[in-house]
């Protein structure tokens, strides 16, 4: 296979385990909600959902190195190696402190680095959006109007992905006061409504995908 071969497989199979395990992890949340359910049921579903959540982190973190990758062996936009490399140095830290703030999870490093991870997400994603609008419209620097609208899609989703991780984060101090004094109608029906928010949120994100894909496909065409 090609280099170019590669990246498009790559590029696929990362689409693919974002889109698939961050399923999973919303399917587990509905039960992690369920007041029906014990807390031990609803602990492991969380602890089931957090592990399953490695992998869309992961991949997400990786699709945007790839893909500027992919768009650079096809030939659609002019980034030097030099370039390249700095983009793949950037990408490669980010994962780094991505995967260190969940592995560490709960502890004073893992919460720097979650920390960290978020303010790389807030500073990415109006820089993509605001790159990608830009190129849209003027043509310029990102020339292909494709990659230019891909590149401001995802720096949406990444809004997006910032606006999931808000709304869940109550769930941690939730389950906090579960386990301190056993069953809440208050916190199981702020679980359940936060549940209510997040679907239509992640209804967005997933038609963002779409979105995604199709533009992808506009490469070929």
């Amino acid at each position: 296979m090609t280099t170019y071969q590669l990246l498009v497989v790559a590029h696929v199979l990362l689409f693919a385990y974002w889109l698939g395990a961050d399923w999973g992890v919303y399917v587990n949340s509905h039960y992690v909600a369920d007041p029906k359910l014990s807390l031990d049921e609803r602990r492991r579903f969380l602890v089931a959902a957090f592990r399953i959540d490695l992998l869309p982190r992961i991949s997400f973190t990786l699709l945007l190195p790839v893909g500027l990758q992919l768009a650079t062996a096809y030939g659609r936009v002019p980034w030097s190696p030099a370039f390249m490399a700095v983009v793949w140095i950037a990408a490669v830290t980010w994962l780094v402190i991505n995967v260190t703030g969940y592995r560490r999870s709960g502890t004073p490093t893992g919460n720097r680095m979650s920390n960290a991870d978020k303010w790389i997400r807030v500073a990415l994603a109006p820089l993509l959006i605001l790159v990608g609008l830009y190129s849209a419209v003027t043509g310029g620097p990102v020339a292909p109007l494709f990659i230019a609208l891909k590149l401001a899609v995802f720096g949406i989703m990444i809004v997006v992905g910032l606006i999931l991780r808000r709304m869940m984060k109550d769930w941690v101090v939730g389950f906090a006061k579960l386990a301190r004094g056993g069953p809440d109608p208050e916190v199981d029906a702020s679980f359940l409504r936060t549940l209510q928010r997040a679907k239509y949120v992640a209804y967005f994100m997933w038609s963002l995908s779409v979105v995604m894909a199709v533009l992808g496909v506009a490469a070929f065409i």
